[in-house]
């Protein structure tokens, strides 16, 4: 299975569409290629979060983003949807806040560059968001 999208790879006021290119492989990980600002990346990871995440990192270097749903700092996929769904979709985060299925949204749907973070950036906003739902009650 393959798919793409055109996506917006952002650099202070550069910007630029690329095509972002993901298959599932036979052992169940995803190859994620972006022929972006700095020639093509090439990743494989054990789901699309982890790919992108891995991309990511590579485009940081060179203070590129990309504006996309699982890019956003409060955006995370559950251990479910990982398993599922490989990722597909993530989470809008907020502190204090279960998640539920409302919450859900494309990884690869467009964000506003405001929303974006780093890589560990959003490591962080998890951790927080992880700890801040230990202090609330789980909804019934």
């Amino acid at each position: 299975m393959t798919d793409e999208r055109e996506v917006l790879v952002v650099r202070g006021q550069e910007q630029m569409r690329c095509r972002l290119r993901w298959t599932l492989l036979p052992d169940r990980t995803y190859r994620l290629v972006l022929g972006g600002p700095t020639g093509v990346v090439d990743v494989i990871g054990r789901d699309l979060f982890a790919a992108l995440q891995d991309i990511r990192r590579m485009l940081e270097h060179g203070g590129w983003v990309i504006a996309v749903q699982g890019a956003r700092v409060d955006s995370h996929p559950s251990g479910m949807v990982r398993d599922m769904l490989g990722a597909r979709r993530v989470y809008i985060l907020q502190k204090g806040r279960h998640v539920a299925r409302e919450h859900l949204v494309d990884i690869f749907a467009e964000a506003e560059v405001s929303q974006i973070g780093t890589v560990d950036e959003q490591v962080e906003f998890y951790r927080l968001w992880r700890n801040s739902r230990a202090a609330t009650p789980s909804p019934d």
